[in-house]
């Protein structure tokens, strides 16, 4: 295929719906490359949007079957348990922003977390970061926003039907053996990401940082 024939796939879009996802080396090395120099999530997104530009339509479609697909295999008990523990919150939302940014963080830390959760805990030497959140909001939207700014068209469109089994965004929660409330349930589950950002974690702290600014402000 010569450069003209490139150019011509690249602006054409797809006779009929899609179901094929994205080679999956390919979708992991994008997702690799894209770390390699951003130092946020804000700089990860940009750079997949520019590599997603880059690609023909089908692959596009492609890439966002796979993460779907991925997100699909995140949706477990105990990978909403490991949300529950890092980001203290079992919102429906929240859960999905959170399987996101696993999935964004490469294929090593996908594949332990769907071993098991509490893999997690080797990434972390203590709990909460800056943000005291571990999610990629705008992760799943990547793809649709680069597809409709070249195609003038949404994705969900051009995604065979069969496949909306695989899609998780608002899906119910599955049966929990856990409770957000009963923190032994979750220590059963994720108990070395439970020694991290539980028992580790002091609220004593967070409340004399708290009183040190109002000081601060006073002065």
């Amino acid at each position: 295929m010569d450069f003209l024939d490139d150019l011509l796939n690249s602006s054409t879009l797809p006779t009929e719906r899609i179901s094929q996802m994205l080679d999956e080396d390919l979708f992991w090395q994008i997702i690799e490359n894209s770390l390699i120099d951003a130092d946020n999530l804000h700089d990860q997104e940009k750079y997949l949007s520019k590599e997603l530009e880059n690609l023909v339509a089908e692959d596009i479609i492609g890439f966002q079957l796979r993460l779907e697909y991925n997100l699909y295999l995140l949706h477990t008990p105990e990978a909403w348990c490991a949300a529950c523990i890092m980001n203290d919150d079992t919102d429906v939302h929240h859960f999905f922003y959170f399987k996101s940014w696993v999935i964004s963080q490469g294929q090593e830390m996908f594949e332990k977390t769907i071993l098991h959760p509490d893999n997690l805990a080797e990434y972390f030497d203590e709990g909460f970061n800056d943000d005291d959140l571990y999610e990629f909001e705008n992760f799943n939207m990547i793809a649709d926003n680069v597809f409709y700014e070249k195609f003038e068209h949404k994705i969900i469109d051009f995604i065979d039907k069969n496949f909306f089994q695989y899609l998780t965004q608002n899906s119910p929660k599955p049966e929990f053996d856990w409770d957000d409330e009963n923190l032994a349930s979750l220590q059963a589950i994720c108990p070395t990401l439970f020694q991290i950002f539980v028992e580790d974690y002091s609220p004593e702290d967070e409340d004399y940082d708290d009183e040190e600014d109002e000081d601060f402000d006073d002065e």
